[in-house]
């Protein structure tokens, strides 16, 4: 006959409270959390999907912080519109010029056009020293604290800055330029008659000739094509910033999309089932209480209550 000792009976049943007590707690964290896996041996598969998970998001968080990262975005539209107020001086220098060809003009009426396109080319340059809002210049590429282009001599412009065009990583395979160096767009463009061999000429010195010319009464009809040839040139750049403009707002929108089925993903994993657990607290807690009224009527047994 087995015989069962008073002790055996007293630590099975704090055995058992100390069970129950721990399934308890357990569900009052969860509920207090709202989390189904708190420690990894809740769920060992479940957590090392979210650890995979969680890393992909902030992987593509970080993609998405270097798509605003320094104004990326409001950089690039800066400059496609800074380069938009060029193409409308260029086309106005372009139509002065031909007006300056114009046979029975006098020297006076020339003089007045210069003047204008004088100035024409003070606002090319202040384009080209263009800020963000950051106070950074866009055009300066790396050494972007200070201006970038300067006309030391009537005539002489100088590039002040360096050929650096930061890359910027917004998705797994792919970068993004979110600027152009000023010497690119401004300085290192081909005159279009030249020979034998092309010569470069920057765009500022291209609109200061023809004012010279001008003010010379003596205007140089090679200087149109010249003018033609920058507004292509500062186009194209444009075009570039604009292309890579949209690219990011793109790649934001796709990044988006993932990170929304990758939390949800998440959720579905971590997440509790609220319902599920409060019915679970509930189940626990009634066996809980009757494990302790079972201790308590075990505690209050004694041979001498059936004597």
């Amino acid at each position: 006959m087995l015989r069962i000792s008073t002790n055996m009976l007293f630590e099975k049943g704090i055995s058992s409270m100390l069970e129950q007590q721990t399934k308890l707690s357990i569900t009052q964290d969860q509920i207090s959390s709202g989390k189904r896996i708190l420690t990894p041996k809740d769920d060992p598969a479940g957590t090392a999907y979210l650890l995979d998970l969680k890393s992909s998001i902030s992987q593509i968080d970080q993609y998405q912080d270097n798509a605003d990262r320094a104004r990326a975005r409001a950089r690039l539209e800066l400059e496609e519109t800074a380069l938009a107020s060029v193409g409308n001086i260029l086309h106005r220098v372009h139509e002065l010029a031909i007006q300056g060809q114009t046979d029975t003009l006098t020297g006076d009426q020339r003089r007045d056009i210069a003047a204008e396109v004088r100035q024409l080319n003070e606002e090319l340059l202040s384009l080209a020293n263009t800020k963000d809002s950051n106070g950074e210049y866009i055009f300066a590429g790396y050494d972007a604290d200070q201006p970038p282009f300067s006309n030391p001599v009537d005539g002489t412009f100088v590039y002040g800055g360096d050929m650096g065009s930061r890359q910027l990583q917004i998705a797994a395979d792919r970068r993004i330029q979110d600027r152009d160096n000023g010497f690119d767009v401004f300085m290192n463009l081909e005159t279009s008659t030249a020979p034998p061999l092309p010569v470069k000429r920057n765009l500022f010195e291209t609109v200061h000739q023809i004012a010279a010319g001008l003010e010379a009464d003596a205007p140089n009809t090679a200087l149109l094509d010249d003018v033609q040839v920058g507004l292509v040139h500062t186009t194209n750049f444009r075009a570039s910033a604009g292309t890579r403009l949209n690219a990011i707002e793109e790649q934001s929108t796709v990044n988006e999309d993932f990170l929304l089925t990758m939390k949800t993903a998440q959720s579905e994993v971590e997440d509790l089932d609220m319902a599920e657990a409060l019915s679970r607290y509930q189940q626990q807690l009634l066996v809980l209480q009757a494990a302790q009224q079972s201790f308590v009527k075990l505690q209050g047994l004694s041979l001498f209550n059936y004597l």
